[in-house]
């Protein structure tokens, strides 16, 4: 299953908003994914992963993680627009665990284990 970080400059209570906002989307489209709200320093611990992150900051390139903007959900002005990427770039093929991931990172969430790291 996919993983998607929501990182927002805001503070935690914004991204798990925004979080809440894109998994009730996802439920609605029967579309499966972890959605996690994330903080910038979560995503520079060596164990950080996602798939794709949704963002209202900026995100280093180096990461090498797929990156949509997330203002026009969290400032309601298209929030389909962020949906639309969401879906489109979970509909490319999943990368194979040979993917890039910076050395010794694991995933942030254990399937089936209900807890985050």
């Amino acid at each position: 299953m996919r993983t998607i970080a929501v990182v927002s400059g805001s503070g935690v209570t914004a991204s798990a908003q925004l979080a809440r906002q894109m998994h009730d989307h996802l439920d609605r489209r029967q579309i499966q994914a972890h959605v996690l709200p994330t903080t910038v320093m979560d995503m520079l611990s060596q164990d950080f992963h996602a798939d794709l992150i949704i963002a209202t900051v900026e995100i280093p390139q180096s990461l090498r993680i797929p990156v949509i903007s997330g203002m026009p959900l969290l400032l309601d002005t298209n929030p389909q627009l962020v949906f639309d990427d969401v879906e489109r770039l979970l509909a490319r093929p999943h990368p194979t665990r040979s993917s890039p991931r910076r050395p010794g990172s694991r995933p942030l969430h254990r399937p089936g284990s209900g807890a985050t790291r």
